[in-house]
């Protein structure tokens, strides 16, 4: 009876550590997924972007010299579906990116830029005058159009909030 007991509380044990190890396993692969995603997800709004303005848009945008700076990102909010391009109508380049309206027109369009689902963004375009954000390795891809160059770069972990005109 005692071997029984053993055999069967091996059997758990081993059980239990090959469960771990496969859901770990398929974790790496639903991040690695998520990341594939998004990066095609926004290489496509970018491409819209260029196709529409001719250019790949500013890391950092101002509608008048010495006005509000805006991300990068507020400039593809339109071209994430037809609910959003309606929405970022709304949005007021005169008032700072963090303005109340500007924060109300835009809430909930995050999670496209994020690996998440929140306001947080995890993927940063690399500008001229920027320093690359990790000491460590990032997953990058550049985007081109033409002679057109865009550098986008998944950066885990950014407290960077998607509307901020930083990288």
């Amino acid at each position: 009876m005692r071997l029984l007991m053993a055999v069967v509380f091996l059997g758990a044990v081993a059980f239990s550590i090959e469960f771990g190890r496969q859901l770990a396993v398929a974790m790496r692969v639903r991040e690695e997924c998520i990341s594939q995603s998004r990066f095609a997800q926004i290489s496509s709004m970018l491409l819209s972007y260029h196709q529409e303005h001719g250019a790949f848009p500013p890391t950092r945008y101002q509608a008048k010299p010495g006005g509000p700076v805006h991300s990068w990102r507020v400039l593809l909010a339109p071209y994430i579906n037809a609910y959003f391009r309606e929405r970022f109508s709304r949005y007021d380049f005169s008032q700072e990116w963090n303005s109340p309206g500007n924060l109300e027109a835009l809430a909930g369009m995050g999670d496209y830029f994020s690996k998440g689902g929140n306001d947080i963004t995890n993927y940063l375009a690399i500008g001229d005058e920027d320093d690359w954000p990790s000491r460590g390795p990032l997953k990058s891809i550049l985007v081109s159009k033409g002679k057109d160059r865009f550098l986008l770069v998944e950066y885990p972990a950014s407290y960077i909030h998607w509307m901020e005109p930083r990288y």
